[in-house]
């Protein structure tokens, strides 16, 4: 989505407002399979002493992947985005997004931010067990039936307890 800024360009406190639903269809990685929609986004473009600041709340739904058990969870997020907008050519800037003539392509905006603020691994939950190295078994579920392997360094003080 463009918004269109050549109203608040040159009125110091000017402000834009947006409300829409972005595409983040394309986020995709190792422990998110897709977002679910719909996605929303509502925020705001303002003129403060001639700086540009976009801010934004955005909520979606990601399905994932738990990174300890591999099970298939949804879990609603959402992020607080802001970001400073420049004028000029590539590279002046590296922290900032760059305006196209009079106009921001919102949509690109949201889905970078959203993904840089996106946690590396997703759990299903704060105290998921995972599964066992040995059989694979849930441990969410059940204990495996794996018997402990003793370190064989150690082997020797367990013979000793065991007498």
């Amino acid at each position: 989505m463009l918004i269109d800024l050549r109203e608040i360009i040159g009125v110091p406190g000017g402000v834009v407002s947006f409300d829409f639903e972005p595409d983040l269809s394309e986020i995709i990685d190792d422990s998110i399979i897709s977002i679910v929609p719909p996605t929303r986004a509502a925020g705001s473009v303002t003129n403060s002493a001639g700086v540009l600041t976009f801010s934004a709340n955005v909520d979606a739904t990601c399905k994932c992947i738990c990174a300890r058990c591999l099970k298939e969870f949804k879990k609603p997020e959402h992020k607080q985005i802001s970001a400073n907008l420049t004028e000029g050519g590539e590279g002046e800037n590296p922290d900032g997004y760059f305006l196209q003539g009079d106009k921001v392509d919102a949509n690109e905006i949201i889905f970078t931010e959203f993904i840089l603020n996106m946690e590396d691994r997703q759990l299903c939950s704060d105290d998921c067990q995972g599964l066992c190295q040995k059989c694979g078994a849930d441990l969410n579920n059940d204990l495996c039936k794996c018997e402990k392997e003793i370190d064989p360094r150690l082997a020797v003080l367990g013979q000793l307890l065991e007498e």
